[in-house]
């Protein structure tokens, strides 16, 4: 387990593997000796830890790695260099279990499994991008009618909250999933639209994020126009 002075973490994922032959120890641990050694090379990198099997406890082996926050996490997630060295480890100890808690693993349908999983800056995006429609829409709308116009804040805001929630969940999330699911999951899109793995996501990531920022953009402008 390394053991480093820098502060605590905003963002760390939990790898988990099942139990690794005796034989193949010193590999396993060559191997993520080579993980830690690129991730130095990424921004808002912190440490690893190495959890080893305890005897008679437990005998899976628990990597957990930490970031500054969950937007360099997510730019490790999606880089080349962690898909190659993934690979790697897969052809020699097999599959792995991955976790990552954000709040709104529901809404993007991640499984504990890194090729399948939306990266946390991702889901914060498309959040925002579903989110910020759906609450301008719903204050000009009340605001047009004078809806709850005479309620006091806090149940004002209950309600409110309520609506936008619901809209979300059942609504607005499950579209925008799908309509931004090239961008969100990019390999997991080009393998069911081809029949292939994408070699490398990271020019969906670019469009993808140029197109987010677009719209962001045209969505501020057009509700500032409509709010005049």
């Amino acid at each position: 387990m390394t053991n480093q002075s820098e502060p605590e973490s905003n963002a760390s994922i939990v790898i988990e593997y099942d139990k690794i032959a005796h034989n193949k120890e010193a590999q396993f641990l060559q191997w993520q000796s080579e993980i830690r050694a690129g991730l130095q090379q990424f921004t808002g990198y912190l440490k690893t830890d190495l959890c080893r099997p305890i005897q008679g406890m437990q005998e899976k082996w628990y990597i957990v790695v930490h970031f500054d926050s969950s937007a360099h996490l997510g730019e490790w997630l999606d880089s080349d260099l962690r898909h190659q060295i993934i690979a790697k480890g897969k052809k020699n100890f097999g599959s792995y279990r991955y976790k990552i808690q954000t709040g709104f693993e529901g809404w993007f349908g991640n499984r504990n499994d890194a090729e399948a999983s939306t990266p946390a800056w991702k889901q914060n995006f498309a959040v925002l991008f579903g989110l910020y429609p759906t609450v301008m829409l719903e204050t000009l709308f009340f605001s047009h009618f004078g809806v709850l116009g005479d309620w006091s804040l806090a149940p004002k805001m209950f309600v409110n909250n309520l609506i936008s929630c619901s809209l979300l969940t059942w609504v607005v999330m499950p579209l925008t999933t799908m309509l931004l699911n090239f961008w969100l999951k990019p390999r997991q899109a080009v393998a069911e639209n081809l029949g292939r793995e994408s070699p490398s996501p990271s020019p969906t990531n670019l469009i993808g994020t140029l197109l987010i920022f677009i719209a962001y953009g045209f969505m501020i402008a057009i509700f500032q126009a409509i709010a005049k």
